[in-house]
């Protein structure tokens, strides 16, 4: 069991957006399952509430009753959708 998850939530979701590299890579931990990694591009250094609207994202997915890694994965692909159409180059 993964010990983060050990007495409390179902899932943890670890982003990696502020992390260095090339690549960003979120990391969503189920119970009793292996990490599940989401990787994209680095786009951008930084950008403020990018985080937010990832958690909007995952939220709508599950409301349309989603499961938790297929909400992630859209989530992660729309914020990295909306960040590529806006990028400054």
């Amino acid at each position: 069991m993964n010990a983060p998850l050990a007495a409390g939530p179902q899932a943890l979701l670890i982003k990696g957006g502020h992390a260095s590299g090339p690549r960003s890579t979120d990391i969503l931990l189920l119970r009793d399952q292996q990490p599940i990694r989401f990787d994209t591009p680095r786009l951008t250094a930084s950008m403020r509430g990018t985080g937010c609207m990832l958690a909007g994202a995952i939220a709508a997915h599950l409301a349309h009753s989603r499961p938790l890694e297929d909400s992630v994965r859209e989530g992660k692909l729309f914020v990295f959708e909306k960040l590529l159409k806006h990028a400054v180059t």
